[in-house]
């Protein structure tokens, strides 16, 4: 059966944020293809948000708060409660929507019949409003399908800009609440490996590139468990691979730190916050991978040689450093 406007929800998700959510919202009802679009509350302190929002839109969106905070995935799993359609797009309240971005997933749904899970290409918005193009890639027939080997090894695609099944999403559990950080790679994943995915050339979506330290990608940061939980994930998904397909693929942490050295830099400005099992666990994997310059070589030699307070020092000195500059 053909996908139909008629067929798509977009779902706005909120906690209490109005910087930005406007903008966001009016990028999804500023279609050239017209869809129904709700606004999904995750119970956020600000209990005057949905009125804020309803006396700017009126009933041009349905607006639903839920009776208790569910989190980052939970709330996806709220959206897909609350949509009365077969097909749900997940945007956060401060990303946005091309105004071609139904009309780009319709085309792939004709290119591309009988995936689960559809994708555009992202671009970048920094705070000082430049935009920022992803590499330009070049698919021969103007998108392609997921390669799930590939995929399981790496997040091939960046929030926002999806569009799922809800029946199929829903028949492999819903996203999982207990991934904090790779939930949305987790379902991807999933969605791909078990009914197939596409993603079309057409940049149609916009991720805001925040420099700030309050989101939850950030703390993942400063926390020191992105690493961590990237290969837990992908180790997941490797599980997944062999049970479905019986592919058997070892994770090959070499080869990831060979082609992905973890950044030098990153260490140095966050280690300090780090707990002494992620400080050990960073630690190793940057001793661990290829240099791509001296100056990293130079660092590894050191981070050896003094074990991984290395950071901590150099942490330390930094915020000195910054302290002193402030003063004077």
């Amino acid at each position: 059966m053909e996908l139909k406007a008629s067929d798509i929800t977009i779902a706005i998700t909120v906690f209490s944020r109005r910087q930005y959510i406007f903008d966001a919202i009016r990028s999804a009802l500023n279609q050239t293809v017209p869809v129904k679009v709700i606004v999904v509350e995750d119970c956020g302190p600000d209990v005057t948000l949905r009125d804020f929002v309803l006396k700017e839109f009126g009933d041009r969106i349905e607006y639903f708060r839920n009776p208790q905070n569910r989190g980052l995935f939970g709330n996806w799993n709220a959206c897909m409660e609350y949509c009365r359609t077969p097909w749900l797009s997940i945007l956060h309240d401060d990303d946005l929507l091309h105004s071609d971005f139904v009309e780009a997933m319709l085309t792939l749904a004709r290119e591309a019949p009988g995936r689960a899970l559809y994708f555009c290409r992202s671009t970048f918005l920094k705070d000082n409003g430049t935009m920022v193009s992803a590499s330009v890639v070049s698919w021969p027939k103007g998108w392609r399908d997921f390669d799930v080997v590939a995929f399981a090894d790496e997040c091939l695609v960046f929030f926002p800009g999806q569009l799922f099944r809800v029946e199929a999403a829903r028949a492999l559990g819903s996203f999982r609440t207990n991934s904090y950080f790779t939930g949305d790679w987790d379902m991807w994943y999933r969605l791909a490996l078990k009914f197939g995915a596409a993603q079309t050339a057409t940049e149609a979506s916009v991720t805001r590139s925040h420099e700030g330290w309050d989101r939850g990608t950030s703390f993942v940061l400063r926390k020191g468990w992105k690493y961590a939980l990237d290969n837990v994930q992908r180790k997941r998904n490797l599980a997944l691979l062999k049970k479905e397909r019986g592919m058997v693929i070892p994770f090959d942490r070499a080869k990831l730190l060979e082609h992905s050295p973890i950044p030098s830099r990153w260490l140095f400005r966050q280690a300090n916050g780090f707990s002494r099992r992620m400080l050990v666990y960073n630690w190793w994997l940057f001793t661990h991978s290829n240099p791509p310059h001296l100056g990293y070589a130079l660092l590894q030699w050191l981070a050896r040689c003094f074990g991984p307070d290395t950071f901590r020092l150099g942490s330390i000195r930094q915020r000195l450093s910054f302290t002193g500059s402030n003063q004077n």
